[in-house]
């Protein structure tokens, strides 16, 4: 079942991928939008200014964010949850709480022709998300993941990132053999949300198994609070015949995660998969 931001995330690479404008959403330059992650936010009562500050309809934007949220009308208190994070607030009062802290707001949250409204800032950046203000085009601008793709060298001794590279150097250099560093690729796409970072990387080298190889792996995984856990495939290709020998798998968990994920093929080897000849 797709998610409003997973979905959301695919409109984004659609647009990237054909270089789309976002059209014209037709209403009144001197009205406030909203988006998140490049698409417009319609509401069923447009954003508005109170007290210098962005107020939108309650249910519409938790629910655009992927949370869940539940109305109070005995005690006027809003709930709202996202996975381990649990937003409070109550008609007319400044105080909030995330995750039991209580919190000043600017504005107090309030009704406005029938409708809930609560500050927009404070309820993006209380769940995680990125917030910008562009004061010319009157848009309020919500970023609530980030998607990297990079290419470098690893140095096998100190696997320190020892060259940052293009993507095009990166498969021009693909098909050589590299005796001293590592070659690598990777993806990151990082949820602001979830506090994670979702990571596939690519790697390639020289290695010994036994023999000479040219080996090549893949890492899936992901990163929470600086630990990376997940799994890996080696394909080791024998360089006398030219072809693929050998195939090994297994898992990883809590590595330390900064630059680089401060993992080699050779050391996996050696650890995990070693050959005595």
């Amino acid at each position: 079942m797709y998610t409003k931001l997973a979905s959301r995330m695919t409109l984004v690479f659609i647009l990237f991928f054909t270089s789309l404008a976002i059209p014209s959403t037709g209403e009144a330059s001197t009205s406030i939008k909203v988006e998140i992650d490049g698409e417009i936010i319609k509401f069923d009562q447009p954003a508005t200014t109170i007290a210098g500050r962005t107020m939108v309809p309650m249910r519409k934007i938790f629910e655009e964010l992927d949370s869940t949220v539940h109305w109070d009308a005995k005690t006027q208190t809003i709930t709202a949850s996202r996975g381990s994070k649990k937003i409070t607030l109550k008609i007319g009062s400044k105080t909030a709480t995330v995750n039991g802290q209580r919190l000043t707001l600017d504005v107090t949250p309030q009704v406005v022709k029938g409708r809930t409204l609560v500050p927009l800032r404070f309820i993006s950046e209380a769940l995680g998300a990125k917030v910008d203000w562009n004061s010319q085009t009157k848009t309020v601008s919500i970023v609530t993941f980030e998607y990297i793709e990079r290419y470098y060298y690893v140095d096998r001794v100190t696997l320190n990132i020892s060259e940052h590279i293009s993507e095009e150097r990166f498969y021009e250099d693909f098909y050589r053999i590299h005796q001293t560093r590592e070659l690598v690729a990777d993806t990151i796409f990082t949820s602001f949300l979830d506090n994670a970072s979702y990571f596939e990387s690519d790697h390639t080298s020289m290695v010994f198994n036994g023999d000479k190889f040219d080996a090549q792996m893949i890492i899936e995984g992901t990163v929470i609070d600086g630990k990376a856990s997940g799994s890996y495939v080696i394909d080791l290709y024998d360089l006398k015949i030219g072809r693929r020998a050998r195939t090994y798998n297994g898992t990883f968990k809590d590595v330390p995660y900064n630059r680089n994920l401060k993992i080699s093929i050779q050391r996996l080897l050696d650890s995990n998969h070693s050959v005595i000849r």
